[in-house]
């Protein structure tokens, strides 16, 4: 069944429902009308044999009089008449209980000028005349007793719209319910939330969009792993490649430049008092192999750390930190705290974690310019139930310029620091500062490819 079928049914249901709840009421109180109707009729008929029948068993006409009087009195409320007796001179000698009801909004509305009829009877004993007796018709009656059947029924009306309203609100928020899940989860997955899936619907179109929602999600979380995947891959053959070409330069430039700066010594020797401009090109060869020895020397340290195999993490971080405040003549300032558990971390993550202070120290430097930058880096265990132990780096700047997140996401070293973090199963959050930024990162000890395996 499709969710408008269902609703459609549902609004149908209850109509019909309305309609006969507005059908019977109307029918039932018809039934009560015509019960009433025929008792006020033969109540004017028992009351007008009774009066006959009193004067008729009477001594006298006064007691005749007297009695057809008495029964008028006695008399209960006759329904939409009045039944009086009236001397021959025409003094009313008695009335029926009950007056004239006062004239109602839909008597005013429907009957405009008062139109009652009377029926005279003249009523006698043996042959002398006693009086009159009027029946009169009473309209007014008839239309307050409208009048409240009218209020009792826009009374009823309005309960039967209001459940109706109430019946179909509820009918449709239900059948609506699955809508609000797949916002939810349309949200959840515009979030970054790949594990996001709708249950399974009972209805077909539901059915089918929650189908084609969960593949969906499933096709993306898998380019996700994929990507995390190649990218963890990609950086170990960066670092690969970093190991060889620094091996290379290590090996073979250095041993050149070793070897020019020596000959070139020994140039500058044997031409000493003899040739002096020889000596001074000599000189000259020597300082600048020198130079190029110190700049492959700085290379060599950008393209692989070599003291995170010797020395470990801690080491090679109090290194770098005091390669960038030594070529900024203090005119930086760096903090390191690191927790005594993240000394034996695996290789793999202290490459990571070194490459992601490196980069957050050259962003604090070249666009932040801020003056001091504070590293934290401890050892945790994540909240979620299920996950691994991880690492939290916390780099926050200060004493520099304020830097939207946005614009700081979309810049290379921002986006490679997040895909060397996410590859590695972890989440990176910048948050922008007054002075600068503040760049958290959390890394698993073991990868998600590890706890899938």
């Amino acid at each position: 069944m499709y969710l408008h079928t269902r609703l459609l049914l549902g609004i149908l249901a209850i109509t019909l429902l309305a309609l006969a709840v507005s059908v019977a009421v109307p029918l039932a109180s018809l039934r009560q009308d015509v019960s009433r109707e025929t008792g006020a009729s033969l109540q004017l008929a028992h009351l007008l044999f009774d009066i006959e029948a009193s004067a008729r068993d009477s001594d006298s006409a006064e007691a005749a009089r007297a009695a057809a009087a008495r029964e008028i009195h006695q008399a209960q409320h006759l329904r939409h008449v009045s039944l009086t007796l009236a001397d021959p001179q025409g003094q009313v000698l008695a009335a029926t209980p009950g007056g004239r009801p006062a004239q109602s909004w839909l008597a005013r509305l429907l009957l405009p000028t008062e139109t009652g009829r009377a029926v005279d009877y003249p009523l006698s004993y043996r042959g002398e005349p006693l009086g009159v007796l009027r029946v009169e018709a009473n309209p007014l009656s008839e239309f307050e007793e409208l009048e409240d059947r009218v209020t009792s029924d826009m009374a009823l009306l309005a309960l039967a719209i209001l459940a109706m309203a109430v019946s179909i609100y509820g009918i449709v928020r239900r059948g609506l319910r699955p809508v609000g899940q797949i916002k939810e989860a349309l949200t959840r997955l515009a979030g970054g939330d790949l594990e996001a899936r709708l249950p399974r619907f009972g209805l077909k179109d539901l059915g089918e969009i929650g189908e084609g929602f969960n593949h969906t999600a499933q096709v993306l979380n898998d380019a996700a792993h994929a990507r995390r995947e190649l990218t963890r891959r990609l950086n170990q053959v960066e670092e690969a490649e970093r190991t060889r070409l620094s091996r290379e330069l290590h090996d073979e430039l250095g041993q050149s430049l070793t070897a020019i700066k020596v000959d070139a010594v020994y140039i500058a020797r044997e031409a000493a008092g003899r040739a002096p401009q020889i000596e001074t090109c000599a000189r000259g060869i020597e300082n600048l192999a020198t130079g190029v020895m110190d700049l492959i020397r700085g290379m060599l340290a950008r393209l692989r750390p070599h003291a995170l195999e010797t020395v470990g993490l801690r080491e090679s971080l109090r290194e770098l930190i005091a390669g960038w405040e030594a070529r900024l003549s203090g005119r930086f300032q760096c903090s390191l705290v690191m927790g005594e558990s993240v000394d034996e971390l695996p290789a793999e993550l202290n490459v990571a974690l070194y490459r992601l202070v490196q980069e957050c120290l050259t962003n604090a430097v070249r666009h932040s310019q801020a003056r001091a930058l504070a590293i934290r880096l401890t050892a945790e265990r994540a909240a979620e139930a299920g996950l691994p132990a991880g690492v939290r780096l916390r780099v926050q700047e200060s004493g520099g310029e304020a830097q939207a997140a946005p614009a700081a996401e979309g810049g290379m070293g921002v986006l490679g620091m997040r895909e060397r973090v996410e590859s590695l199963g972890g989440q990176l959050q910048l948050s922008p500062t007054p002075t600068g930024l503040t760049i958290e990162a959390w890394l698993p000890l073991v990868s998600p490819e590890s706890v899938d395996g």
